[in-house]
């Protein structure tokens, strides 16, 4: 859903656009701020059709997208978005990422591809300066932090059931369980 409070371009025309289309709008307040931050507007949509709708609108010159909504698919938008105005910068930031997904979104023109969770300003760095230009004050997750978070995501995901979480993260239920108490104790 377009967010007007959030997304009027009239408020200061000289800033850059940065739209970010994703099905979980609400969660992507801290890369808003970050990204405003930068001096920047923000706008957002929470589905296909209304990004559709908010980058022939606003041509915004950096967009960030997630992979999976109800009514689409992210690529299918990235290359929209590309054919329309292959000027903008589309970085792709998914909880779905894999090594197929990536070289997908690659091949279809998106500048980065960035897993969920990423820290909001490291990833409005990398959507507005580029990878190559992050400033070195940025922090990254430890390898751990961003295992806990993505198996509690998972588990959110799978509705707390261990086994299916376990099937969806390739993982035996056993040795989930060992990661899941492992990580209660560390908290």
């Amino acid at each position: 859903m377009q967010h007007p409070s959030r997304s009027n371009p009239a408020d200061q025309p000289s800033r850059p656009t940065v739209l970010i289309v994703d099905p979980f709008v609400e969660k992507t307040v801290p890369i808003e701020a970050a990204i405003r931050a930068l001096g920047n507007h923000v706008a957002t949509s929470s589905t296909i059709a209304e990004g559709m709708a908010a980058f022939d609108r606003l041509r915004p010159l950096y967009v960030l997208t997630e992979l999976r909504f109800t009514d689409g698919c992210g690529l299918d938008f990235l290359r929209y978005a590309l054919s329309t105005h292959p000027a903008a910068r589309v970085v792709v930031h998914t909880w779905f990422a894999d090594l197929r997904v990536a070289v997908s979104a690659t091949k279809a023109g998106a500048y980065d591809f960035v897993p969920k969770p990423t820290d909001a300003e490291f990833l409005a760095n990398i959507l507005l300066l580029g990878a190559a230009n992050v400033p070195e004050g940025c922090k990254i997750l430890e390898p751990n932090q961003l295992r806990r978070q993505h198996i509690e995501h998972v588990m959110h995901a799978s509705r707390t059931n261990v086994s299916l979480a376990a099937r969806r993260l390739l993982l035996d239920r056993r040795s989930l369980q060992r990661l899941l108490r492992r990580h209660e104790a560390n908290r």
